[in-house]
């Protein structure tokens, strides 16, 4: 079964806020999401959520550990998704591929739509959330 590898990154700030952007494209447009993209080829995962924050939010983050991966069927080919936990060291957030963007606690998730697959992600980062405070 052929796959496509893309990887999302968890931003995080101080205050335990993640940074989710509204999606501005022909798929899954005002789908809300954790920023990142397609991973090239001979590229390291970590150093396409590099690569992509900057394109994509126009910011230098710091990729600190790898959260998850899950499967979306949704789409043909079926996409293989890694999810990433970060933070950003540098720049202004400018919104290349995206129509807004938020700082929401892991709490408020829930109340902005994602799509179907990412719900594993959601519910890890509750998980994660719950066993910190």
């Amino acid at each position: 079964m052929k796959r496509m590898e893309v990887v999302c990154v968890v931003i995080h700030n101080e205050r335990g806020e993640l940074l989710i952007a509204k999606r501005k494209s022909k798929t899954a447009n005002g789908i809300w999401e954790f920023p990142g993209g397609k991973v090239e080829m001979n590229e390291s995962k970590e150093a396409a959520c590099i690569r992509e924050l900057q394109e994509e939010l126009n910011v230098q983050i710091e990729v600190e550990k790898h959260l998850l991966s899950f499967c979306d069927t949704t789409f043909t080919p079926v996409v293989h998704v890694s999810a990433f936990y970060a933070h950003m060291i540098d720049g202004e957030l400018q919104l290349n591929a995206h129509s807004q963007y938020a700082w929401v606690t892991p709490e408020q998730l829930y109340a902005y739509q994602f799509q179907k697959a990412d719900r594993v992600l959601l519910d890890a980062l509750q998980n994660k959330c719950a066993t910190h405070q």
